[in-house]
This record gives C-alpha cells, structure tokens and sequence, in this order.
C-alpha cells in the first residue's frame, strides 16, 4: 500500500496547478471519509481502484487527499 501511495503523491505531484476538465464540487462527509480510509490503507484492492476515478476527477478530493498525506506521520 505505501509504494501505490508513494506512486500516487508522485503522480500528483506531477500535475500542473490546473487540469482543465476537472470538477470541484464540494466533498459529502462520506466522501471525505472513504479518502481518509483509502489514505489510511484501509480500503481493499478493489474498493481502491473504484474510488481512484472521482478523486482524480474532483479538484476538492484531490486537495484533500494530499493534506490528509501530508498530515500522517
């Protein structure tokens, strides 16, 4: 799980400040939480890969994904 997260923040950290295409709409507190699982390491293969699209197609999940990295020790 750490080297796809490590794949994952290389990733993002390759996209430039805008990615047109992309939506922002506000994060439900459900979907704030599945982030946190998936950045946790708590979600299973499968439900990782079905996550993986909306948050690279939300400009909010995507932000909150890093912070919530970035704060992990």
């Amino acid at each position: 799980m750490n080297n796809e997260i490590a794949l994952l923040s290389q990733f993002l950290d390759s996209l430039g400040p805008e990615v047109s295409g992309r939506s922002a709409a506000p994060l439900t507190d459900e979907e704030t939480a599945r982030i946190e699982e998936f950045a946790a390491g708590r979600l299973s293969p499968a439900q990782r890969q079905a996550l993986l699209p909306s948050i690279l197609g939300n400009d909010n999940a995507l932000q909150a994904l890093v912070r919530i990295l970035r704060a992990q020790p």
